[in-house]
C-alpha cells in the first residue's frame, strides 16, 4: 500500500512540474520586442545589438530570430518587423 502512495505522490509531483514547464515557457515566448528593419541592416547587425538583451550569444541570437520570424534566410529588408527577445 505505501508503495503505490509513494509513486502516485511521484507520478503528480512530475505532472505539476510539467504544467508549470509548460506555462513558463509559453510566459517566457511573450517577452518579445518588435524592431523594424532599418535601410542597410542585416540580421547579424541586430543579433549582435540585442544578444545582451535577449541573454544570448550574437549567433544563438541570429538563429533564434530566423527561427521565430520564420524566415527561410538571412536576408531581410528594410521595413520588415522583427521579434526579438528580451530577458526580464
Amino acid at each position: 500500500m505505501k508503495k503505490k502512495t509513494w509513486m502516485m505522490f511521484i507520478l503528480v509531483g512530475m505532472l505539476l512540474i510539467g504544467m508549470a514547464n509548460l506555462v513558463y515557457g509559453f510566459s517566457a515566448k511573450d517577452n518579445h520586442m518588435e524592431v523594424i528593419v532599418q535601410e542597410g541592416e542585416t540580421l547579424w547587425d541586430l543579433a549582435s545589438l540585442y544578444h545582451e538583451e535577449a541573454g544570448m550569444s550574437t549567433q544563438e541570437l541570429l538563429f533564434y530570430i530566423q527561427k521565430e520570424n520564420n524566415l527561410e534566410s538571412a536576408v531581410v529588408y528594410p521595413g520588415d518587423p522583427i521579434q526579438i527577445p528580451i530577458n526580464q
